[in-house]
């Protein structure tokens, strides 16, 4: 499970940098509706990283002996 919230985490601060970047890039470039696209993918982004960071926090990493 702790492998699963770090791969969560890293989906989901890829989605918030992604979107919020080239969001706002196609929205100063005037691309409106690319530019909601993009921007709505920032909140799941943050629920994906949120239960990632939770997974992580609430299971153990597997130590190999």
């Amino acid at each position: 499970m702790h492998r699963i919230g770090v791969y969560a985490l890293v989906v989901g601060a890829a989605l918030v940098s992604i979107g919020l970047l080239a969001g706002f890039g196609f929205l100063f470039t005037g691309h409106a509706e690319a530019a909601k696209l993009l921007l709505t993918a920032v909140p799941f982004g943050f629920l994906i990283g949120f239960a990632g960071v939770v997974t992580t926090l609430l299971s153990e990493p597997k130590i190999n002996d």
